[in-house]
């Protein structure tokens, strides 16, 4: 048991260095580039060197997996033991409550820095994004559903709704809120492999993953339709690759928020756990 407790320590170590490499280096290789200088900037050049084409492959199972996620847990089936296990939540005066709180917060949370525009009309510098993780770990279902919600309304309050917002922006927000909330053992992050599992799986793989769902779809449905108004190789070089490092440099700071909250919330009866029964 000792031994394992030093991998998993030594493997908290390794993850929390890459995610803040990664939103780090990210950002301020981003600001020398310029918001458009995708030719310029290493992230941007490094995507588009794989071509327009070999991300919407790469990116397809992204959106396409997340969607039927977000569709299964909105019917109340769920992935349990790699089994697909049926729940059922109260959705009483609480869970609604506990989503609408957490819609409010999260976008009147990005809303607030609104104006700090990078791609006009679709994204900008969103520190708000930190909640994200937080309203999962704590609330499950509900607090992931109002992360969703919240991005709506700060789209809205900003001028920014539209397609994307409603094709990708939407579910693309409840998986940065959902991934933490179902890789994450202890979602009180009192040891380190829970730590470990929240800077790999909820900073890292839920940053790409809520970014490559947004992408795709802009991407993609601009490719078929042509009535997103952002090009392919705008998405891929300065898009997707910003969102990553939007999403990381954020979420780095996420458990800060965790450690005083997660007792009260859990000595209040509000843990997603204990709001959740299984069939």
């Amino acid at each position: 048991m000792k031994g394992t407790s030093i991998v998993w320590k030594i493997l908290a170590v390794v993850f929390i260095i890459l995610a803040a490499a990664l939103g780090i280096y990210g950002a301020i290789t981003f600001a020398s580039a310029g918001a458009f200088g995708a030719q310029n900037w290493i992230f941007g050049v490094a995507f588009l060197s794989l071509g327009i084409n070999t991300w919407h492959i790469i990116a397809a199972p992204f959106w396409i997996v997340g969607t039927i996620l977000f569709f299964m847990e909105m019917f109340g089936y769920t992935i349990k033991g790699f089994k697909i296990a049926r729940y059922k939540l109260k959705w009483d005066s609480v869970d609604i409550a506990t989503a609408a709180l957490s819609a409010a917060v999260y976008g009147g949370g990005l809303a607030a820095t609104g104006g700090l525009t990078i791609i006009p009309g679709f994204t900008w510098i969103r520190p708000a994004n930190a909640l994200a993780p937080l309203f999962g770990l704590l609330f499950g279902v509900p607090g992931a559903l109002g992360v969703a919600v919240g991005n709506l309304l700060a789209d809205s309050l900003a001028g920014y709704l539209g397609w994307g917002s409603l094709g990708g922006g939407f579910i693309g927000n409840f998986l940065l809120a959902y991934i933490p909330y179902k890789f994450v053992r202890d979602h009180s992050l009192r040891d380190a492999r829970s730590i470990a599992e929240y800077y790999l799986f909820g900073v890292i793989l839920g940053s790409v993953w809520c970014s490559f769902y947004i992408s795709w779809f802009l991407s993609y449905f601009n490719t078929l339709t042509g009535v997103i108004g952002l090009p392919p190789l705008f998405v891929w070089g300065i898009f997707s690759p910003f969102v990553i490092i939007n999403n990381a440099i954020a979420e780095i700071f996420t458990p800060l928020l965790v450690f005083p909250l997660f007792p009260l919330v859990k000595n209040w009866g509000l843990h997603w756990s204990d709001r959740v029964q299984w069939l």
